[in-house]
């Protein structure tokens, strides 16, 4: 019959009602390390045979067994060898060790298994010496004595770019700005739009006084009604209403001012009489009204 190598887990149910011993039956096991010695790392080789009757079947440990203090490197087997009703089975461990004891030790079992139960048989524990071989030389020179090598040379070193406290700095960032906006947005918001009405303001009266005085020096009634859509193009961005295309009845229904509303009026019959100082005066009013409707826009804001 064929042997064959299972794990610990295959008998584990059974093994403790039935254990025996190998002089309670007629399985022989032995074992031992081939060589006398080993070193650190080095495998080193454990024979385990068993010669049992002819038709029973025998399992040797396989790689989920614990070799402690051993590892398995790997293992090899010969065929089953029947002659005169008794069957011998072979199997070569090759383990290694990474422990310092001087004297480790090995025993590994052989599971019988039969149609009731499986029972287990411990090969005799052998031991295998643990050679250490120091440095050659070294043991004979004094510490002060060592030969050391120096090398001063410069190594340029990239530094690794830590990626953790990059996410970590982009994730406290991130908590500043939002917080900031949620405490502080509708303040920031109130500053820009502060700024971009006063440069616009700025702009508005720098323009449109240099318009009303070119009028004074040449005047048309085109040149007028430009000067008259600039400002109603600047109260529109300012007040957000549509008076470009409001007519003056509209403006004045919007606005509720009397003096804006003469004022549009003056303009109106300035430039069809094409009465040049009366529409300078009348434009100069409106530069002065958008002046008036910017400072309370302003203050507005600012209180908002």
């Amino acid at each position: 019959m064929r042997m064959k190598t299972i794990g610990v887990a295959a008998c584990i149910l059974v093994l403790l009602p039935f254990a025996a011993h190998a002089q309670d039956t007629n399985v022989t096991v032995r074992a031992g390390f081939i060589e006398d010695s080993l070193r650190v790392g080095d495998p080193v080789r454990f024979y385990l045979t068993a010669r049992y009757a002819q038709g029973q079947q025998v399992l040797f440990p396989d790689s989920t067994f614990a070799y402690a203090p051993f590892e398995l490197d790997h293992r090899s087997y010969t065929p089953t060898d029947t002659r005169d009703g008794m069957s011998y089975d072979s199997v070569v461990y090759h383990v290694t060790t990474f422990e310092l004891d001087e004297h480790p030790s090995l025993s590994l079992p052989v599971y019988l298994l039969t149609p009731q139960d499986c029972t287990v048989f411990e090969s005799p524990r052998d031991s295998i010496r643990l050679a250490l071989s120091p440095m050659p030389g070294l043991d004979s020179i004094t510490i002060d004595k060592l030969p050391l090598r120096e090398n001063v040379a410069y190594h340029d070193v990239p530094q690794a770019f830590n990626y953790v406290i990059a996410l970590i700095i982009l994730g406290v960032v991130l908590l500043i700005v939002v917080l900031a906006w949620i405490f502080f947005g509708r303040r920031i918001r109130r500053y820009f739009r502060v700024r971009r009405m006063l440069k616009m303001h700025q702009q508005f009266m720098a323009s449109y006084g240099g318009a009303v005085a070119a009028i004074r020096d040449n005047f048309s009634a085109a040149n007028a009604e430009h000067v008259l859509a600039q400002w109603k193009r600047y109260m529109e961005q300012l007040e957000i209403r549509p008076y470009t295309k409001m007519t003056t009845r509209e403006i004045q229904a919007a606005l509720k001012d009397d003096a804006v509303t003469r004022t549009l009026k003056a303009i109106d019959g300035a430039i069809y009489g094409h009465s040049t100082q009366a529409a300078t005066e009348q434009l100069a009013n409106l530069r002065d009204m958008a002046d008036q409707r910017f400072a309370l826009k302003l203050q507005e804001v600012k209180n908002g």
